[in-house]
């Protein structure tokens, strides 16, 4: 293996190493067995599994199946020539994470359904896109999908909110048909 394709690789074998260590973590929870439900461990334990995976796919692809290629001259050229005619937001970047930080303060108190719903319709504002509709659409159906699931699916108790936003979590999770 070249040294280009070694430095490739490298990422990938990190993150296999890091994912088999918490694999190995999630593998020691201690809990009381219920017949017919999941433990504590399978979601984490199916995730880094999956990731562990996808890494190992990316290190035998790179360093069995490409070809490393050198970069020329005149590809180095192009890729400034296009990195300074692309323009960069770093307040947005600022703003983002200032939602993402506040999303975490924030869903104990508007609960999952309402903070989700704003959360993803503004990092769209956010991000530029200006189509009202679509931005409220693809929040609602977001949302939605992600309350299912995590309450349907996996069984994760979601934050309802205190007072007001409660009965509004409570009054939308009935709707699609969660108890």
């Amino acid at each position: 293996m070249n040294a280009e394709k070694g430095k490739k690789v490298i990422p990938y074998a990190v993150i296999f190493f890091v994912c088999a260590y918490f694999y190995y973590l999630a593998d020691q929870f201690k809990y009381a067995a219920r017949p017919g439900h999941l433990g504590p461990g399978f979601w984490p334990k199916a995730l880094l599994g999956l990731t562990m995976a996808v890494c190992l796919f990316e290190v035998i692809k790179t360093t069995c199946f490409r070809k490393a290629k050198p970069l020329a001259p005149s590809s180095e050229q192009k890729t400034e020539k296009v990195s300074a005619t692309k323009k960069s937001y770093p307040g947005l970047l600022v703003i983002g994470v200032a939602m993402t930080v506040a999303y975490v303060f924030l869903v104990s108190v508007l609960g999952f359904v309402l903070c989700t719903f704003l959360y993803f319709a503004g990092f769209m504002f956010v991000g530029r896109y200006r189509n009202t509709w679509a931005i409220l659409g693809n929040s609602l159906i977001g949302t939605l999908a992600l309350v299912f699931i995590f309450m349907k699916v996996v069984y994760v108790s979601l934050p309802l909110g205190q007072g007001p936003f409660s009965s509004f979590s409570l009054f939308i999770m009935g709707m699609i048909g969660i108890k």
